[in-house]
């Protein structure tokens, strides 16, 4: 066996993914888990359970909002042109959301979640847990 064999630099992986309304596709990539991991912490409250036992509670809609964001490269959801268009100045989460309707929000969640190794929204939530 040779260590040398898991000395890859990590390289960002892209998709894209097109919705008919739109004349461009929209780019998609991957994270490393480092980025993924301090998502997940962002996203997650914790609480004082009866017993004083602490307990995370892993918001999955703010989560999944955050990774979309992150993982969305084209179009740029920063861009404060295209959140003045959609009234979401400073909110590129919220920009995302004004953009697609429930559908394509579901599809682009989906193929992110794909293009980064979970199989579904349940590989999140385990992976959370754990």
């Amino acid at each position: 066996m040779n260590i040398k064999s898991f000395m890859i630099a990590p390289e960002a992986v892209t998709r894209e993914v097109s919705f008919e309304r739109f004349s461009e596709p929209f780019v998609i990539q991957t994270i490393r888990e480092t980025e993924n991991d301090a998502l997940k912490k962002n996203s997650t409250t914790t609480r004082i359970a009866k017993g004083g036992n602490r307990i995370k509670d892993l918001n999955i809609d703010k989560y999944t909002d955050a990774l979309l964001v992150r993982c969305v490269k084209y179009p740029d959801l920063q861009e404060a042109e295209l959140q003045a268009f959609y009234g979401t100045d400073g909110d590129a989460a919220a920009t995302l959301k004004e953009m697609l309707f429930s559908g394509e929000y579901a599809n682009l969640s989906q193929e992110v979640l794909e293009l980064n190794g979970f199989d579904s929204e349940e590989d999140v939530k385990e992976e959370v847990k754990n």
